[in-house]
């Protein structure tokens, strides 16, 4: 006869299996979410720190809560994580008509964060809201900020910056962790620049080189005191492995030799007393 738990565990498989994940997770019981990114080979790479006891946190723009959940298993008094509820809301680079179709993944994010709470039973707060309304959302100021791969997403990230500053103490810790251009990194190492997005990308807007990352950081109110990588952003098993259709441009074939095997590059910048760490992914 099979055990209360077991059944349990079953049905958090199948509630899990029937959502698209943004996030991989390795969850308790051997449950695993099937993600667009694996960040476990990065996680402990990135300057957080191990302990973060008695420290109020927050993760922007969290969509799965991956990093969320990631600051509360290192012991913070409490973690808010602040996300769009609505995927139409999103900025978005295509033509307007295209954009109500973008709606269709409204309410995932939210969702897979409650499964993932309840298969923890790590304290998370969710907040709906957008980084540019941070200021807005009733939260407070924080001891401990994490942003991670959004600010390639967005219309304006010099205000996204900030307003995360707005609601980083002054005497607190910010750390962007973003993708960057490694051509231009190569290319223009001393010049603060970026790529725009290409026709295709929809969803993004810039995308900088690490000179033009730790120059957007300032620009956002933020003293850098550090910064790592490039690192590579290991690609989740959602992607995959081989592609469906002949790759038709360049920057396909790019990533299928090359981001799809060996992942996606990132930096990481951090910072304290009003100050941002930034790291690459």
């Amino acid at each position: 006869m099979a055990k209360a738990g077991d059944a349990e565990k079953t049905d958090l498989a199948t509630r899990i299996a029937a959502l698209r994940w943004y996030h991989s997770f390795d969850l308790p019981g051997g449950i695993s979410t099937v993600g667009l990114f694996k960040h476990g080979s990065v996680v402990n790479k990135l300057p957080i720190p191990a302990s973060l006891a008695g420290k109020r946190c927050l993760d922007v723009a969290a969509s799965d809560g991956y990093w969320s959940f990631e600051l509360a298993r290192r012991g913070a008094a409490e973690v808010v994580s602040v996300d769009l509820p609505d995927a139409s809301l999103q900025d978005y680079a295509g033509p307007p008509s295209d954009k109500p179709s973008r709606s269709a993944g409204t309410g995932q994010a939210n969702e897979a964060f409650a499964l993932v709470k309840e298969a923890t039973g790590l304290n998370v707060e969710r907040v709906d809201g957008s980084v540019y309304d941070l200021d807005q959302l009733g939260i407070g100021t924080f001891d401990y900020v994490f942003m991670g791969n959004i600010l390639l997403h967005l219309r304006d990230p010099i205000l996204a910056l900030q307003k995360v500053r707005s609601v980083t103490k002054p005497d607190g810790e910010f750390l962007s962790f973003e993708p960057i251009s490694l051509p231009q990194t190569i290319l223009r190492p001393l010049t603060p620049t970026a790529q725009f997005a290409l026709d295709h990308e929809e969803n993004r807007f810039w995308v900088p080189n690490l000179r033009g990352l730790k120059r957007m950081v300032k620009a956002g109110g933020f003293a850098i005191i550090d910064s790592g990588g490039p690192m590579l952003q290991q690609m989740g098993d959602a992607w995959p492995r081989r592609p469906q259709t002949r790759p038709r441009s360049l920057h396909e074939v790019t990533f299928w030799m090359f981001q799809r095997p060996f992942g996606a590059a990132s930096d990481d910048v951090p910072p304290s007393g009003g100050e941002s760490i930034l790291g690459l992914t």
